[in-house]
């Protein structure tokens, strides 16, 4: 294990996600634990939609923010007791599936506390674009982006 003098750093955060399709969030389709062995990192970034107001000369008089939300990405290993157990986790859930994530390290991210941990701040969205990459001359690896907008307080998605 590592070890410093003089600064401390963060490395890593452990914690545990379960992956809900878009129609149920009583029975998740994946739980998983993102440890120390399994987790490559997570990226947490705020974005938000911005619009320069400008007057008859062309200067900015007004900055205008709207549509504020987190996104993170999960990189983690599939996991598992055996080959088969481990192959389950490599799973991507269909659009709109929300995932609950446990046991992060606690952050502040875009005036939202304790960001990660959906018990305090609400489920994630996955809205699509994830992946899994197998390859011969390594570990696979899943990709899961997530999203989470503050304003949207709904469990399940709603079919139109």
């Amino acid at each position: 294990m590592a070890n410093t003098q003089g600064v401390a750093y963060v490395f890593g955060s452990p914690a545990t996600i379960e992956l809900f399709s878009s129609t149920d969030i009583t029975t998740s389709i994946f739980t998983g634990s993102l440890t120390s062995t399994a987790n490559e990192g997570l990226d947490l970034s705020h974005e938000c939609d911005t619009e320069e107001v400008k007057n008859t000369s062309g200067e900015v008089v007004g900055h205008v923010v709207s549509n504020n939300r987190l996104s993170l990405t999960v990189n983690c290993i599939p996991s598992g007791s055996t080959a088969a157990n481990a192959l389950i986790t490599a799973f991507l859930a269909d659009g709109n599936g929300t995932a609950v994530i446990s046991g992060a390290k606690v952050v502040t991210c875009g005036g939202v506390a304790n960001a990660l941990n959906t018990a305090t701040s609400g489920k994630w969205i996955y809205a699509g674009g994830g992946s899994v990459k197998f390859t011969n001359a390594g570990k696979a690896m899943v990709t899961l982006p997530l999203k989470k907008y503050p304003s949207i307080t709904a469990a399940i998605a709603v079919a139109l």
